[in-house]
């Protein structure tokens, strides 16, 4: 699924150095160097057209999540993965869940303080609920008003705080609508709640382009069932004359039977077993023989966390009297090379051409005049080469390497 410009791409992962008593998965992602909260943070001047560019890479990202039956449910700005030149990257699909139209609906929702903020109202208190791809949507506006303002829309405290600051900003739902909400007590204290009108948008965010608040104004419907899906939003006026659906990556729904040894009884071997074969995927030349063993004489290939242990081993030996040094054969990586494909550019014809319409695509996040850019994202400059790029990293890392060791031999 992980084959889209604005979705994190796993780029591999490591073998593990036993079938059958492994314990841990190592997995390389992509490198980004910061996330879209500390973009927010560092840059209090964003133009409208970051803005834009921003909320259509979202949008992009989730209708090809949505389009493939999966609901992230954890999105925030610190799961958006971010680069100086604005691409980003939806990211962290720990509590993401299939979805499935004939398939129960109640699921088990994670309750944390830092989801809350980000969360549709539909949720609000309930550990057990029934909800469709516009918890998603929600989640995506409050991303976007914290963009247009450089603050959380609704840093609510705890479930009662953040119905409060909906409602401050909405007014008091109608009846329809708080009858969609799973929790009772939610349900009571609504339905008990005094009058509030709505506060306009054009008041709420001054300054703001009409047509980005009327967007996010859809975005954060209180009603579920009047939110846009992905698409619907993408093809709002907000992105007129820059949209370009025919580019769109696309995707096949999810299979049901890709999914169906979860209604059997697993043992934990069983499930490690079914762990090793999807990694072997990415060892394309060693399936064969890990899956028959009795067609081959042996098997010594290292694995990739033995390679792991191993290069950092030189600097567990090596680093006495304060000095740091790196082994010769291993000046620019701290991770098996021959296996992780390099990173190509792929993206191009995906990416929107705001140059071609007078509009900067690429500004940079660093050209801000009240930041530097060490404050914004921590990207060293281009003038340093890779090698020194690498040297610091592996100096910054070094005082935990024990520990790293440690774990890896347990």
């Amino acid at each position: 699924m992980l084959h889209h410009p604005n979705i994190v791409e796993i780029k591999h992962i490591m073998l593990p150095p036993s079938q059958r008593e492994f314990k841990d998965i190592y997995l390389v992602f992509e490198l980004m160097k910061s996330d879209l909260h500390h973009v927010i943070k560092a840059n209090n001047d964003l133009s409208p057209k970051q803005h834009k560019y921003f909320l259509y890479q979202l949008l992009s990202g989730l209708k090809y999540i949505h389009a493939a039956n999966v609901l992230h449910r954890d999105l925030k700005p610190k799961n958006i993965l971010a680069n100086a030149d604005c691409k980003l990257k939806i990211c962290d699909f720990g509590l993401a869940r299939v979805s499935f139209s004939d398939a129960p609906s109640t699921i088990f929702w994670t309750d944390y303080v830092a989801t809350r903020w980000y969360r549709a109202p539909e949720l609000c208190g309930s550990f057990f609920s029934r909800y469709t791809p516009a918890i998603d949507i929600w989640s995506i506006g409050c991303i976007f008003a914290e963009i247009l303002t450089g603050k959380p829309l609704f840093p609510g405290k705890n479930v009662v705080h953040q119905l409060d600051l909906i409602t401050d900003l909405f007014g008091t739902p109608e009846a329809e609508a708080i009858a969609k909400i799973r929790n009772e007590k939610a349900r009571r204290y609504l339905g008990n709640m005094r009058k509030k009108p709505p506060v306009p948008f054009s008041r709420k965010f001054p300054n703001v382009d009409p047509s980005a608040l009327r967007l996010l104004e859809r975005l954060l419907a209180f009603d579920p069932k009047c939110r846009p899906t992905a698409a619907e939003a993408l093809s709002d006026p907000y992105f007129n004359g820059i949209a370009k659906t025919e580019l769109e990556p696309s995707i096949q729904p999810i299979s049901k039977i890709e999914f169906e040894f979860e209604r059997r009884r697993l043992s934990k071997d069983d499930i490690r077993e079914l762990i090793y074969e999807e990694i072997l995927e990415y060892h394309p030349q060693m399936r064969e023989e890990c899956l028959h063993p009795e067609d081959q004489t042996t098997f010594l290939y290292p694995s990739g966390v033995d390679r792991f242990r191993l290069q950092f081993a030189h600097l567990e030996e090596h680093h006495v009297n304060g000095e740091r040094r790196l082994p010769l054969q291993r000046q620019n990586i701290s991770l098996p090379r021959e296996r992780v494909s390099p990173t190509e550019n792929n993206n191009d014809a995906h990416d929107i051409d705001f140059q071609s319409r007078g509009e900067d695509k690429s500004a940079h996040l660093f050209k801000s005049a009240s930041i530097s850019a060490s404050r914004c994202v921590g990207v060293l400059p281009k003038e340093k080469s890779e090698a020194e790029e690498t040297s610091s990293e592996v100096k910054n890392g070094v005082d935990g390497l024990s520990q790293k060791i440690a774990v890896l031999q347990t």
